[in-house]
């Protein structure tokens, strides 16, 4: 009994004691985790990693260089990949085709002379995949030269260029500056972007915006779920898209507009000489004009009148949105 009273206040004097220890250590607001000595590493001493796909990053795969003349075609056709045309002062043509080890494995390349000009073929070597495959051809020919252009799931960028241009995408953008010759241009699901362009030009997109700058000609610009921005003169303009706006800053003689839009706003700027015979719609929007008067009704506007003299047809209808008509 003398041993277990013994022990049972042994006990509390010990509970005691690391009771009054606890009350006196100081309290933190921070967590206090022990760990193993800290090790200390400069930045300057540490490389992070970084997986960065760019042209950089590709190697060649495949080269040619012929001599060729003036006034000629190139057709080229791809797979998949990117397309880049540009030009040099010789009559000679250059293809380079850069790409990863996934092109090298499933692609087969081949360029040759024909009695139009150039071609070019990038086709599979077997029926498989293209997941992971980065592939981009580059393309040197004389300023003036045709070009006829496919490729499978890239982006296509053409400059300098004197003769026609012909190009189709089924999945990246178009890029096409500085050129002399019509244009025709057609993505399944990207942006086109033209500027300093001198031709009749067409242009199409499945699900993109279109930007044609500084052109002088005919244009024709169809998307179905962009915005359509133009400035250019001396031809008609045709503008059509399902869903974006429409904004056109013409100069010249009017040579026939028409710009429609399912769901968007059309913004004109005009010359203030502008002779048509004009024909403006909104269904659910107002109309603003600073060619005639113009009284909105509360749902939906519409008005067929005279730009100064009347000519050649002005045409703007939206089912969703404003009309607005300046003079520069």
């Amino acid at each position: 009994m003398l041993k277990k009273t013994t022990f049972f206040v042994l006990f509390i004097i010990f509970a005691l004691s690391q009771s009054a220890i606890s009350q006196e250590k100081p309290k933190h607001n921070k967590t206090e985790v022990n760990i193993a000595p800290m090790i200390i590493i400069e930045p300057e001493t540490v490389t992070i990693p970084k997986v960065v796909i760019t042209t950089d990053d590709l190697r060649q795969l495949y080269e040619k260089t012929f001599d060729t003349e003036t006034g000629k075609t190139l057709t080229a056709s791809s797979v998949a990949g990117d397309i880049e045309i540009s030009t040099w002062d010789r009559n000679e043509f250059q293809v380079k085709i850069m790409g990863n080890d996934e092109a090298e494995r499933k692609l087969i390349f081949d360029a040759h002379k024909t009695d139009e000009g150039a071609k070019i073929d990038c086709g599979q070597k077997r029926d498989e995949n293209m997941n992971n495959l980065d592939l981009k051809i580059i393309v040197n020919i004389p300023s003036d030269y045709n070009v006829d252009l496919f490729t499978g799931g890239g982006n296509i960028n053409v400059a300098d260029l004197k003769g026609s241009i012909k190009m189709n995408t089924s999945g990246g953008n178009i890029e096409i500056d500085r050129s002399n010759g019509s244009i025709t241009a057609f993505t399944s699901g990207g942006n086109i972007s033209t500027e300093n362009n001198t031709g009749n030009i067409e242009l199409s997109t499945s699900g993109g915006m279109i930007t044609a700058l500084n052109f002088t000609g005919n244009i024709n610009a169809s998307t179905l779920g962009g915005h359509i921005i133009l400035k250019g003169s001396d031809g008609s303009i045709k503008a059509s898209t399902s869903g974006g706006n429409i904004k056109i800053d013409y100069t010249g003689p009017n040579d026939g507009i028409d710009a429609s839009t399912l769901g968007g706003n059309i913004v004109a700027n005009l010359p203030s000489d502008f002779s048509a015979d004009a024909d403006i719609g909104t269904l659910a929007g107002r109309v603003d004009c600073e060619f005639t008067k113009v009284e909105n009704r509360t749902v939906s506007t519409f008005l067929k009148t005279k730009f100064n003299n009347g000519g050649k047809t002005f045409k703007c209808i939206t089912s969703g949105g404003n009309i607005v008509i300046t003079k520069k």
